[in-house]
């Protein structure tokens, strides 16, 4: 995607993906009385919702003084602006860093637990239930990938890369 806000907008359905992904960890631990898998599973889900109406807030506004000083929505025509922007450019990076899940930022503490709770009764699981961990932590991992390469691209072009335009 080549303008800014449809590309934040399409990371939350990332994002609402580990969310799911935490719900169903807390209901499979009700189904099979493991307070664990509750307690990591809809503990994650719920600090997840909590830490992405964070760190999306933080992005769009990000991305809404971008577009307001530049008249630009699109990726491809924005450049340096780290310079032209640095508040803006350090609270994007801030932000990029929690949605992707990196220590010590609060995506990561919700993705975390969510994880705990993936891996806590692996041991005593059934073939359907192991199964279905295994997909989740790598569905969690496979999202976590995709939001790195994701924000690594977009921070690196429109705040890193070489001014297209004059700001």
């Amino acid at each position: 995607q080549q303008e800014m806000k449809r590309l934040l907008a399409y990371s939350s359905l990332e994002n609402i993906g580990i969310i799911v992904i935490g719900m169903g960890l807390g209901l499979i631990g009700i189904s099979r009385h493991d307070p664990i898998s509750i307690l990591f599973g809809f503990g994650g889900m719920l600090l997840h919702v909590w830490n992405h109406a964070i760190f999306k807030g933080l992005l769009f506004l990000g991305a809404g003084s971008v577009v307001h000083a530049t008249r630009s929505r699109q990726i491809d025509q924005l450049g340096g602006l780290t310079k032209k922007m640095p508040v803006t450019a350090a609270l994007f990076l801030i932000a990029s860093a929690a949605i992707c899940g990196l220590p010590p930022f609060n995506g990561f503490i919700s993705e975390w637990l969510i994880y705990l709770g993936l891996f806590s009764g692996i041991q005593t699981m059934t073939r359907s239930s192991l199964f279905l961990t295994i997909a989740g932590a790598v569905g969690v991992a496979f999202s976590g990938g995709l939001a790195i390469a994701c924000f690594t691209k977009v921070y690196g072009v429109v705040f890193l890369g070489e001014a297209r335009t004059d700001v």
